[in-house]
Parts: C-alpha cells; sequence; structure tokens
C-alpha cells in the first residue's frame, strides 16, 4: 500500500494531475510498484534482428487453445532517447486487458535518421507475426501503439505498411496512438529538420500523408494541455481517417498534457480508468485478418 502512495503522491494522486509534470518523471514513478512487487511482470527478452537496440520484450500470453490479440507498443523520446523498460507499467496493463504485449527498442537518433528506425519498426512487427502463435497471440490481429514518437512510427507503419511488407510481414489490424504526431510540418528544430531529411523526404515522415483506403481501425488519445505535440496532430488524422470511412475512437482529455496521458496506466488507477476500459475494448473487437494474408498462415 506504501509504493501506491507514494506513486500517487508522485503523479499528483487522485486525478489531479502537475502541467509541469516531465514523461521522464512520470515513467520513473509508474513503474515503483513493479520495482517493489513480488508480481513485477516477466518479459521474456527477444532479438529480432542485429544490433543492440534490436531486441524487444514479450508480456503475457498463454498455451490455451484462445490466442490474444498482440499489441506492439513503441516508446517516445523524440526520436533520440528512451528505452522499452521505461514502460514496463505499459505492457502490464495491456496483459490485464487480454492482450499479449510486446515492447520493442529501435535505433535512435542521430545513430540513424527516420529511415533506419522504420526499418527495424518493420522488422519487429514483422518478427512479431511469426512468432506470435508461439506466445499465445494470434499473428492475424496485430495492433501497434505508440506514445509521442512511437505513436508516429506506428502510425506510419499502420499507413505506410511498406516498411512491414519489405521485412516480410503483413499490414497490421490495428493503430493506437498517444499524444502523437502525425501532421508536424513544418519542421523548426535542426535536430528534426536533420533526422527526417534532406527535404525531399518531409512529406513521406508524415502519416497522415498515406491515409487510404481500407483504413485500419484507430484509437487516439491525446491531452489538450500538450504543448508538446499539437493537438491538431490528433484532430487531423482522426478527421482523415472518418472522411475515407474508417473506424476511429478518440480520446481528447482537456487536462492533461504530454506526459499526463501516460499516466492512466499507472498501477494504482488502471483498474476504473474509463480511458483503459475503452482501449480494452478497442483491443478485443479489432477484427483479424484473413488467413490468406498470415504471417505464419494459421487459421482464425
Amino acid at each position: 500500500m506504501i509504493r501506491y502512495l507514494l506513486v500517487a503522491l508522485l503523479l499528483g494522486g487522485g486525478g489531479f494531475y502537475f502541467a509541469s509534470q516531465s514523461t521522464d518523471a512520470l515513467l520513473f514513478a509508474a513503474n515503483l510498484p513493479d520495482r517493489f512487487s513480488s508480481e513485477a511482470p516477466a518479459g521474456t527478452e527477444l532479438a529480432y534482428g542485429g544490433g543492440p537496440r534490436a531486441r524487444l520484450s514479450v508480456y503475457g500470453g498463454g498455451t490455451g487453445p484462445a490466442r490474444r490479440p498482440v499489441v506492439i507498443f513503441w516508446h517516445g523520446g523524440r526520436w533520440s532517447y528512451g528505452d522499452k523498460d521505461q514502460y514496463r507499467f505499459v505492457a502490464r496493463t495491456l496483459v490485464e486487458l487480454g492482450a499479449v504485449a510486446v515492447l520493442p527498442n529501435y535505433r535512435l537518433y542521430p545513430s540513424v535518421r527516420l529511415e533506419g528506425a522504420m526499418h527495424d519498426v518493420g522488422a519487429a512487427i514483422a518478427f512479431v507475426q511469426r512468432h506470435a502463435a508461439e506466445w499465445g497471440g494470434d499473428p492475424g490481429r496485430v495492433i501497434v501503439m505508440g506514445h509521442s514518437a512511437g505513436a508516429q512510427l506506428a502510425a506510419l507503419a499502420t499507413l505506410d505498411p511498406h516498411w512491414i511488407t519489405e521485412a516480410g510481414g503483413a499490414p497490421v489490424q490495428g493503430l493506437v496512438g498517444f499524444a502523437g504526431p502525425y501532421d508536424f510540418l513544418p519542421l523548426t528544430d535542426d535536430d528534426l529538420k536533420d533526422y527526417f531529411g534532406p527535404p525531399a523526404l518531409y512529406p513521406a515522415s508524415q502519416p497522415i500523408n498515406f491515409v487510404a483506403e481500407p483504413a485500419r481501425p484507430a484509437f487516439l488519445v491525446q491531452g489538450l494541455a500538450d504543448t508538446t505535440v499539437w493537438p491538431r496532430n490528433s484532430e487531423h488524422l482522426a478527421a482523415a481517417l472518418q472522411a475515407i470511412g474508417g473506424r476511429v475512437e478518440t480520446h481528447f482529455l482537456p487536462k492533461e498534457d504530454h506526459g499526463a496521458v501516460l499516466s492512466r496506466f499507472v498501477a494504482f488507477r488502471r483498474g476504473s480508468d474509463p480511458v483503459i476500459a475503452a482501449l480494452g475494448h478497442f483491443i478485443q473487437t479489432v477484427p483479424g485478418s484473413a488467413p490468406a494474408a498470415r504471417a505464419d498462415g494459421a487459421a482464425p
């Protein structure tokens, strides 16, 4: 109980959020319960490619006949920092919602630009599709999810699936984005100009430019007090998907900033949070792919 009270104080307990709260502070506090708990989630770490960042952790699953949906969560960090292990609390929530949770790392700026990161994203998704059945997951119901920069990578892989198919995988079945940049031109910061450049490549970095039929189901969460990623990103992507008849569920949260949207995954409140409940329903109702489109050829 003491550890939960400590987390509540660090996060601004009782559902009230500090506007100045940093994402790094939230990640530290959110993981405290699992650091001091005998019930901390045990992830299986695997290599999906070569190099130290080409690794992922798998949580949940099982050996029963019912295969679970698989959710791959991509961490944020301005495409230049962050690590999958900071988000174990998100994995735990996804497992509680009935999914197999996969947390990958990917190469970061300045060691790579966007193309390098997207090669990692495609390779990781294809790897998950090939092995999902071994973990009790359904390779035909893979959903990609991310926060901040991770949401941009997830959205680009969903809407421009050549990154996955070139790695030997199949298009994913759904997208979950928390505070994601999807329509963020013009670029003003030198590091981002370098990461997404040269300028001729800027349009290819914008997920909104790849909205086309058939639209995959999407679940978008955005804090309206976010000054890191402007809410217009989620608003524009939702409108574009709806315009082609896509299933889009949006949650615009008036008082929450860039980091606060993740606090809904922390242990002391995720069991009663309406956004988390809605996310669980979304995950369980995303339809699977046809058997012929599956990475392993398995039947539904």
